[in-house]
């Protein structure tokens, strides 16, 4: 399942996939054999990703302009780049102090990253920044809350540049330290072969199943979009094979296109990586990696059962049948042996995590690992090494596109910092939840969508956990699932209307429209839009969280699964006894659902034992089912 490229590349491109390659291996080996001062780290970090990105990135039809443009930027980081070396020592003592000549050098250096930011992930991430810096000196003439003090250009500069807490501070360091090494193992797991062969299996595991595709799809799409960053890329890597395949088994395209972008957007939610955002959350909450990863288990494993009910009762409405055996994809003990190409490089990467190692160890023996397997296991990729090469491209490009992300966020964090409006905007909220826990959760979970409209899903992550996360745990909500209820909104913001751009990547590929895949995505999806206030309510889901119990866990689960049955065929139409619903018997199985989700006695177990009813005693269709 490799990505192609479509247009041959110019010498300024290869140049800069060979700086790509190159950026990699330096990943690697200062993970492997060094040590380097972070402040050096963490500039060298942004320096190569400016280069990268300016000679990668796709100039559409600026042509010569775009060239012009992004060279120029490369030229004014440069520059940036020398006041920034002869200030560091006073960075360190303190001593700095702001001149017309650094001040003018960090501006450039700042618009540098924005406009190139662009380049990799269009306009909303150099928007959002642009209007927090008005607000950062807009604020004396602010109303209500966002009245500040302002700010003018040198302590702008002071704490967005010339400081180890805008674009070179700690998120940069955390995300360069742990986060990079892992879009290089995504890409060298992708160019082994793994995808081919997890497709392949998922599909003769599935074809038994009614709408058999589709969940094949679900499988592939969710464990590579744990690794890929981004549900625009990862859609964009599996949905060229996924899109096609469950089109074929007679879903149609905007189905299909909202299958891929919510098992996309869901595998940035699937441990044990969690698009790199486990090893941030893991920082923030103060946790070991390890319990984040089994905080998310069963939050995950519920998205994606709901996601499954979803797609097996539209294979029900439209009549779509399992695959008859003749079809049915055998099974070889090839095919099991080529599934380690997969499961082997997470089991290592598992096994390092579990023994201790750091973030960035555990990936690179798991990329070690993918490497080693792809060479033992696949004949194609032993022939051609170049596949390795390419594989360092494209993860030198992807980490170079999200240390420009993370270089903007910086920007974004250092004005919310110094004009402290995270505090007064978590004040405000968790004002709203001194009377009403749920109404806070709702304000927070607008907050995250709109925040996290348009960007990756680490640096989404990252402004939300710093602007909406203590807000909600101010209102008495445990740390980790105020964290991981931000995460998961911060990632839904990718099939919410109207943005919705991970819909805008899968309909083209669909051949559909994207608003409307964006409603059906968001329709699968409600189990997983859900779950983020269960266990709120419920923090036993978590399994870390404090005040555990397995009697909570327990009925937690039950009422769950009662809920994803009745969600699914309610708004799906259809059940596989009773065939297509009426409107009275889809409103009653939604209000049976919607009970099932409360964490009250009195509401769920009724509706748990509606559903076993249902489903025990409902008889078998006397019609015949429309196609």
């Amino acid at each position: 399942m490799t990505n192609t490229i479509a247009l041959p590349l110019n010498p300024l491109q290869k140049l800069g996939r060979a700086l790509a390659v190159a950026f990699s291996l330096i990943i690697i080996a200062v993970i492997a054999f060094f040590v380097i001062d972070e402040a050096n780290a963490r500039f060298g970090v942004m320096a190569a990703s400016i280069a990268i990105v300016a000679l990668t990135s796709d100039k559409g039809r600026m042509g010569k302009l775009g060239w012009a443009l992004d060279l120029g930027m490369v030229v004014a980081f440069a520059y940036s780049a020398l006041w920034f070396f002869q200030v560091k020592q006073d960075l360190y003592t303190g001593f700095y102090t702001a001149t017309p000549e650094n001040i003018v050098a960090g501006l450039v250096g700042m618009l540098a990253i924005i406009v190139l930011s662009m380049r990799a992930w269009g306009y909303a991430l150099a928007i959002m920044a642009v209007l927090f810096i008005m607000f950062g000196f807009a604020g004396p003439y602010l109303p209500g809350i966002l009245e500040h003090f302002g700010m003018d250009w040198a302590s702008f500069l002071q704490i967005g540049w010339y400081s180890f807490d805008g674009v070179f501070g700690r998120v940069t360091g955390l995300v360069a330290d742990n986060v990079l090494i892992f879009l290089i193992f995504g890409a060298i797991l992708e160019r082994t072969g793994a995808g081919d062969s997890l497709i392949h299996l998922s599909t003769a595991l599935t074809a038994r199943i009614r709408g058999g595709a589709a969940h094949a799809a679900i499988v592939a799409s969710a464990i590579f979009g744990m690794m890929s960053g981004s549900v625009a890329a990862n859609i964009a890597g599996t949905g060229v094979f996924t899109i096609p395949m469950i089109k074929r088994q007679g879903f149609s395209a905007n189905f299909a296109g909202a299958v891929e972008t919510a098992a996309s957007s869901g595998g940035q939610l699937t441990p044990p990586i969690m698009a790199a955002a486990v090893f941030v959350m893991a920082d923030l909450v103060g946790m070991p990696f390890v319990m984040v990863m089994a905080a998310a288990t069963i939050p995950a494993l519920f998205k994606y059962i709901g996601l499954f009910a979803q797609v097996y009762t539209e294979a029900v409405r439209l009549d779509i049948q399992n695959l008859p055996e003749d079809q049915i994809p055998t099974i070889t003990a090839r095919d099991w042996l080529n599934s380690a190409l997969v499961f082997v490089p997470i089991a290592a990467l598992m096994i390092a995590f579990f023994i201790g190692k750091s973030p960035a160890t555990a990936g690179l023996y798991g990329l070690i690992t993918a490497i080693v397997m792809g060479l033992l296991l696949n004949p194609d990729f032993r022939r051609e090494p170049k596949r390795i090469v390419s594989a360092l491209a494209d993860g030198g490009v992807s980490a170079a596109q999200i240390i420009l992300a993370v270089g903007v966020i910086g920007i974004v964090l250092a004005v919310v910092n110094e004009t402290g409006v995270a505090i007064r905007f978590a004040t405000s909220i968790a004002a709203a939840g001194e009377s009403s826990l749920i109404l806070a959760l709702v304000l927070a979970m607008f907050g995250a969508l709109i925040l996290g409209m348009g960007l990756p899903t680490l640096p989404a992550y990252l402004i939300i956990a710093i602007m909406i996360a203590p807000a909600i745990i101010k209102a008495g909500v445990e740390p980790i699932a105020a964290h991981m209820f931000v995460l998961y909104f911060a990632v839904y913001s990718s099939i919410v209307p109207p943005i919705a751009y991970g819909c805008y990547v899968a309909a083209p590929i669909a051949g559909g429209n994207p608003l409307a895949t964006s409603f059906v995505a968001l329709r699968i999806s409600i189990i997983g839009l859900l779950v983020p206030y269960v266990f709120v309510y419920s923090p036993s889901m978590l399994l870390v969280a404090d005040g555990f119990t397995w009697v909570e866990l327990a009925f937690t689960i039950t009422r769950l699964l009662a809920a994803v049955w009745m969600l699914a065929t309610a708004f799906g139409g259809a059940d596989p006894r009773l065939g297509i619903l009426g409107i009275g018997q889809r409103s009653l199985r939604l209000v049976i659902g919607a009970a099932a989700m409360l964490p009250i006695a009195y509401f769920w177990m009724p509706a748990v034992i509606l559903t076993l009813a249902v489903g025990l005693f409902s008889p078998k269709p006397k019609i015949q089912i429309p196609t």
